[in-house]
């Protein structure tokens, strides 16, 4: 098959417009009760009962004549014949005439010749009889038979949503099973590097994500999702599982394989066995998708990005789905807020995944191969073309991803487990973005985040204890508006395998090292204390470092460190104690840092902010840190940038 470019790109709009013009029908089944939930009904649901089916209580007392209790008092109460007792679920049959009573529970049908109930905590029982203190009046403390639902009325109307009310209501009126909308959506994923989750990963392979969040998308919707596995970049296996999929399916998804590379073959295929009708839409994310038509079956190609592929599943398939099953509740949820941040747009429509965080709205895009764009978003904001940047503060409208929780904090800067257990105690919700200190800094200056953990280091002008942490590089970013609140001291040092001689930094010549990215506290220190050991020295810095191989690599997190040495790419990392237990590394501890907090001065008096510091400063926050982490005599001291 010859190599195909993207044909010219459509808009947004043409794409809606081609994908609601599908055919896409459903058929009807009955289903099970227990089976319906989140499926869209068929058919009017008439009830052929009363709800109640008899009039029952609604309290534990006495069943009674309401006209012979008028004249009682709590100091005069008038006394009944006690004919006997009926409980819930009792057949028992009693007629009450004048000066007679039932005692009676709740739910239990109400005996012939009875109008009323008296509660039990007015009354008071003798030998056969029972003493009335406080009148009732004619249907007091009854649920008569159809008040809560009436014999022939319609209780649930087509299309509707079954969700655990109308499951419920739909028990109550009788029905075993219901006549629900069916619509299946094949769904096949694609690509040589995809492994099914639980599976063991090996060199070059990956998860496959998209077919499980379809899954859970076409089940939102209302829809029967089926799933073909993993397909490999294969003209035949593809063609296979098309084929199968089409006599089988009223709507095909697929993922990947949809751009215009070598490697990539399902837009071709359509083509040959099918209808292309558009191949590639002028949007980030989501450009390569294909829509076709095989054998009267439409088929939507999306892009194998996970945030790609469900940012155009919510965005063109989640409304076509809902549309063809006739829904009558629009899911699409929006929330105003206004940007906390600048944003530069690239040109052309896009859809932005954003966290919102008390009302602001924050980019949350890390690029469409990331899945944590959408797990770490509440929502997205569709930017035009003609959009060139978004300033901060202006009013924009978020789209949200169903039903979210909104984080009460976002954080970013420095990896620490520290944060873990601050989430943990304080009981707030924290959306963290580990992007180093140095772009901790940053965001806290660019107003993009609540708190940042950072532990840059710089050398002691006054040659005190040597290193400074924060206060420096605060000083020289000129940041102002904020506060400085001490953290904790962090261990840190060279994370080795159980059986390697390294001892401390002297060692370090000849072993292959796998440093921290450039930005890193973690990093910089490591930097200073090379310095100080060269001191004195007959060797430079430089000289020192260039015996070091890999001295010059930069992991992005101590996870990557850790990985490193323990398959053995690296002799040696850098990092915190606390990665070393759990990876079977040994330590060796060089020095101790400080990880601080920025928190921005304007919001240090919200409870979420509040409700921080105070598990910082509390006793059991310090007795729970992990290995290596210990608080010191300056946690909780705030220094204020004016």
């Amino acid at each position: 098959m010859k190599r195909k470019e993207f044909r010219e790109l459509i808009s947004v709009e043409k794409a809606r417009e081609i994908i609601n013009s599908l055919q896409v029908f459903p058929r009807q089944e009955r289903l099970a009760l227990e089976n319906a939930y989140g499926k869209i009904l068929a058919e009017d649901i008439v009830t052929e009962i009363n709800v109640p089916p008899f009039p029952r209580a609604i309290m534990d007392g006495y069943a009674v004549r309401a006209e012979d209790t008028y004249a009682c008092s709590e100091t005069g109460p008038v006394k009944l014949k006690l004919l006997g007792s009926v409980q819930a679920g009792s057949n028992e049959k009693f007629k009450v005439s004048a000066g007679e009573s039932v005692e009676i529970s709740t739910g239990a049908p109400i005996p012939e010749g009875a109008n009323a109930v008296v509660m039990v905590e007015y009354s008071s029982e003798g030998d056969r009889t029972v003493s009335i203190y406080s009148p009732v009046t004619v249907g007091e403390n009854i649920m008569k038979a159809g008040s809560d639902i009436r014999k022939g009325e319609r209780v649930l109307r087509a299309g509707r949503k079954l969700g655990i009310r109308e499951i419920g209501v739909l028990a109550s009126v009788g029905k075993k099973d219901v006549p629900v909308l069916k619509l299946q959506v094949g769904i096949i994923s694609t690509g040589d590097e995809l492994v099914h989750p639980g599976e063991k990963l090996t060199p070059g392979k990956i998860y496959d994500a998209n077919s499980y969040t379809l899954y859970a998308g076409i089940n939102e919707c209302g829809a029967f999702p089926l799933l073909y596995g993993i397909v490999e970049d294969n003209e035949a296996a593809m063609k296979e599982a098309l084929e199968t999929a089409v006599s089988e399916c009223d709507l095909i998804l697929t993922s990947g394989s949809t751009s215009s590379g070598s490697g990539d073959v399902m837009y071709r295929l359509i083509d040959e066995i099918g209808e292309t009708l558009a191949h590639g839409i002028s949007v980030k994310p989501g450009k390569p998708v294909v829509i076709g038509i095989i054998q009267g079956v439409p088929i939507i190609g999306l892009p194998g990005n996970p945030t790609s592929a469900l940012m155009i599943f919510n965005e063109f398939v989640a409304p076509l789905l809902r549309k063809a099953l006739g829904e009558d509740k629009v899911l699409k949820k929006t929330e105003k807020g206004i940007m906390g941040t600048v944003f530069r747009s690239e040109g052309r429509q896009q859809f932005l995944p954003v966290g919102l965080i008390r009302g602001r709205v924050y980019p949350a895009d890390k690029g469409s191969g990331a899945i944590t764009s959408l797990s770490g978003a509440d929502g997205f904001i569709e930017i035009s073309s003609s959009t060139e940047f978004i300033e901060a503060g202006t009013p924009v409208e978020v789209t949200l991803f169903g039903k979210v929780e909104k984080p009460d904090l976002l954080i970013a800067g420095g990896f620490c487990p520290g944060f873990d257990l601050l989430e943990d105690l304080s009981g707030l919700r924290f959306r963290t973005l580990y992007t180093s200190s140095s772009g901790g800094f940053s965001a806290i200056a660019a107003n993009t985040a609540d708190i940042v953990g950072v532990n840059m280091p710089s050398q002691d002008p006054r040659g005190s204890d040597g290193i400074l942490y924060n206060v420096p590089t605060i000083e020289n970013m000129g940041l102002s508006g904020i506060a400085l609140v001490k953290g904790y001291r962090r261990e840190v040092g060279l994370l080795v395998r159980q059986d390697s001689p390294v001892s401390g930094l002297s060692d370090l010549p000849g072993k292959q090292l796998i440093n921290r990215n450039r930005g890193s506290g973690t990093r910089a220190l490591l930097d200073l204390k090379i310095t100080e050991f060269v001191a004195g020295k007959e060797i430079s810095k430089k000289e020192f470092t260039d015996s070091i191989p890999g001295y010059t690599s930069g992991a992005k997190s101590e996870v990557a460190v850790c990985e490193a040495v323990v398959s053995g790419k690296a002799e040696v990392g850098v990092g915190i104690r606390n990665c070393t237990k759990k990876n079977g590394l040994q330590f060796v501890k060089f020095a101790e840092e400080e990880y601080d907090f920025l928190i921005k001065k304007e919001i240090l008096e919200t409870l979420e902010v509040r409700k921080f510091l105070e598990i910082l400063n509390s006793p059991e926050f310090a007795s729970k840190l992990p290995d290596g982490l210990h608080v010191y005599e300056r946690t909780g001291e705030i220094i204020f940038f004016e």
